[in-house]
């Protein structure tokens, strides 16, 4: 009768002696195999171990360790002349067999007609061989999951006694053990390797990714991609939608990333809302740029989550082996520079590494080291433009803060305000600052100067830290300035950043008694509802909408929005940037209160904007004459 067709019964009690039985002095090498499962051997190699360990005692048997889903002879001993195909599928996932193999404790033998490895063309050949099979033992996971069998051969009697029994339910501790040890240790090395939200390789694995990828460019000729790609203004849309749909959204964005690549390139997540893409196989610089043009326009498709239709942009930095960097980290470092400045340029957009990038970046280092002097010497200085109503009156200053170097002459605010504010020294420069206009407004007080309000800027560093509220609180206090007199100017793209935690924390300055003016406004996101939202005093109308007055009818159009907005909402308006007398008209026509710009006056030294107060005292005045801070 075929073995491979009916499979006889074999009682758990064996009627004979079994003349192979081991000697008494022999037992498996328990310490070699499992010092082998915990020192993550190869999966192979140890069930050869456990192969190898049992025909060491039963040379006159042969066995074969069958393992799953798809069965395959994974290792064997003591089968001469088989031809061993092995049909593994790496990285394959468990699953439950078709037929559940039997626990086999109690017998010799299973029925074996719907056990998965009858299925395997290595067991049918060992049976063909004219083997006879005397005992089967199920592999099974802690769970009762199917994971391989465990089959002893012999070449006559086809019979095992108790003792083959107990090792070979040994054998299968010992290979269930080694089973369940790797698949915990890939699990670990997953873990480790990969993002948990996305299941995009992290910046472990990128790195590797990125060596193999510049190895094999040297070898073939050819340029590597670096693309470090940040998403545009996320955390404010992933906090509105709260913390389970955000994670949903960014998985979607990352799936439409993934299925914008090609598939020999890889796509990482780099931590936060920024991820990092390999290209391989490039032939021209160009090929880098097309491909991410390519990925923001896909990107900026809507998304629909939960009936919502969302849109979101990318900034993207690109550097390339070997013409920008032939390390990981040198190109991963040029990439981010090339990425900052995509960012500064206005969002939306990629750009391409080049050397004077990274002059500007060590531009920046020189610039916080003379930071750090110019705080420690009191290199700052502060210079007030004048806020004048319709009426051509005096009703406040922009306090604006000004660094003459000693070696580098005059520098841009435009230039070392950022730079300030990466680094945290803007924290000690914005309490100076606080400071300063508190003082000097004092000191006009004891002139006997008209009561005017100074507004100073602060910076989303300095608010974003749990103890500014109490430093301006301390400020007002020991200078004696009333807080009515006071007015902060923020960004309103520091305020879109993070809405809720910015209208908590403007509240606590209100609360001091002290004004609230958004700066810039019109250039983030401005919406009626986000407006109603914060606690505010003073809409300052970007200056680029006022620059293009004269002859842009839809700017016009903007701007008389923004202050029908305005007063809708019982708030003040200033018009940033006025320069000439037909922008100043139509602004008195659609209603603007406050304006401010080098048309009226530049901004002032202390002592002139002293004396321009004190000309103002009594008598109406034309728009500035006084002479500008240096």
């Amino acid at each position: 009768m075929d073995n491979a067709r009916a499979l006889p019964i074999i009682a758990s009690s064996v009627q004979q002696a079994n003349p192979d039985a081991p000697s008494e002095k022999r037992s498996l090498p328990l310490a070699e195999i499992l010092s082998a499962i915990i020192g993550h051997e190869s999966l192979s190699l140890t069930m050869q171990r456990i192969a190898d360990a049992f025909v060491a005692l039963y040379p006159t048997k042969g066995i074969a360790i069958f393992l799953g889903p798809v069965f395959h002879l994974e290792a064997e001993a003591g089968l001469p002349g088989l031809r061993r195909p092995v049909y593994q599928m790496p990285g394959a996932r468990t699953t439950r067999a078709r037929g559940a193999a039997r626990n086999l404790g109690r017998t010799a033998v299973s029925e074996l007609k719907d056990d998965p490895m009858l299925s395997c063309p290595a067991f049918r050949e060992i049976l063909e061989s004219g083997v006879k099979l005397c005992l089967a033992s199920p592999l099974t996971s802690a769970s009762g999951e199917a994971r391989g069998t465990i089959a002893v051969f012999d070449l006559h009697q086809g019979l095992a006694d108790d003792a083959a029994r107990e090792t070979v339910r040994s054998l299968c501790d010992l290979g269930r053990l080694a089973l369940e040890h790797r698949d915990l240790y890939e699990e670990v090395v997953h873990r480790s390797q990969y993002d948990r939200l996305t299941g995009l390789p992290n910046r472990l694995l990128l790195e590797d990714r990125l060596r193999q990828a510049i190895v094999i460019g040297q070898r073939q000729g050819t340029l590597v991609g670096v693309c470090c790609i940040d998403l545009d203004h996320f955390k404010p849309i992933s906090d509105s939608l709260g913390h389970e749909a955000g994670d949903v959204f960014f998985k979607q964005v990352s799936e439409r990333l993934l299925g914008s690549i090609r598939e020999i390139d890889t796509l990482a997540r780099h931590g936060g809302d920024e991820f990092i893409l390999v290209l391989r196989d490039l032939t021209e610089i160009s090929d880098a740029a097309h491909i991410c043009n390519r990925l923001l326009k896909d990107l900026s498709a809507p998304f629909l989550l939960e009936g919502q239709s969302l849109t979101i942009a990318a900034s993207v930095g690109i550097s390339i082996f070997p013409d920008h960097g032939d390390t990981a980290d040198l190109l991963l470092g040029n990439a981010d520079l090339a990425l900052q400045a995509a960012k500064h340029g206005g969002r939306g957009q990629g750009q391409v590494y080049s050397p004077g990038l990274g002059r500007e970046s060590r531009r920046a280092a020189e610039m916080v080291e003379a930071l750090v002097r110019a705080v420690a010497q009191a290199q700052f200085r502060m210079a007030y433009q004048p806020i004048y109503t319709m009426n051509r009156e005096i009703m406040g200053f922009e306090a604006l803060l000004r660094w003459k170097h000693p070696k580098w002459g005059q520098i841009s605010p435009l230039e070392f305000i950022p730079i300030a504010e990466k680094s945290g020294l803007i924290v000690p420069i914005g309490d100076w600052v606080i400071e300063e206009v508190c003082r000097q407004a004092m000191e006009w007080n004891a002139t006997a100067l008209p009561p005017v309000k100074l507004f100073a800027n602060i910076s989303g560093v300095q608010l974003a830290r749990p103890d500014f509220a109490l430093k301006i609180a301390k400020a007002l206090e020991r200078s004696g300035l009333a807080p009515q007199r006071l007015e902060l100017e923020i960004t309103e793209s520091w305020i879109i950043s993070d809405l809720r935690a910015a209208a908590g924390k403007l509240q606590t300055l209100r609360d001091l008694g002290i004004g609230i003016a958004i700066d810039d406004f019109g250039t983030g996101y401005s919406t009626f509802n986000y407006l109603q939202e914060l606690p505010l005093d003073t809409l300052k109308i970007d200056r680029s909408f006022i620059h293009r007055l004269d002859g842009s009818a839809a700017n016009l159009s903007t701007v008389r929005a923004i202050v029908g907005l305005a007063q809708q909402l019982g708030l003040k308006t200033v018009a940033e940037g006025v320069e000439t007398e037909q922008g100043l008209s139509q602004l008195r026509e659609i209603g603007c209160e406050l304006v401010q710009g080098f048309f009226l006056a530049r901004p002032l030294k202390p002592q002139a904007a002293c004396s321009l107060l004190k000309k103002q005292q009594g008598t109406v005045m034309p728009f500035a004459e006084a002479t500008p801070a240096a």
